[in-house]
């Protein structure tokens, strides 16, 4: 999905919108641990990730009118589990082709 997030103290950055996967949505369970994305205790399936989770976050119930989201290189990505939730409202649109790295050109298995 592309979203956009008042976050930092950089008020231009806080305008960029940002590309992120929408991981859980309100009232889910969601964990990070041992590297691996859990929702509702389920392991999620997650081959498009750059690589597995440094970190562990959670367990979090997503609010309601939130969303979670985090970026598929998650050890570098300025996502929710450093800034928290998102509003719902703050998803602008959906992400419909991927163009890099250029061997994933298309839109195979984003629907």
């Amino acid at each position: 999905e592309i979203m956009t997030n008042n976050y930092g103290g950089d008020a231009k950055k806080s305008k960029e919108a940002l590309i992120k996967r929408i991981v859980a949505v309100e009232g889910d369970e969601v964990q990070v641990k041992y590297g691996k994305l859990y929702v509702n205790g389920n392991k999620q399936n997650e081959p498009f990730t750059a690589e597995d989770a440094a970190y562990d976050f959670g367990p979090v119930t997503v609010p309601p009118g939130d969303v979670l989201v985090l970026g598929d290189n998650r050890n570098h990505s300025l996502d929710g589990h450093i800034w928290g939730f998102l509003p719902r409202e703050n998803v602008i649109g959906r992400a419909v082709f991927i163009y890099w790295p250029p061997w994933r050109i298309g839109n195979e298995g984003m629907f």
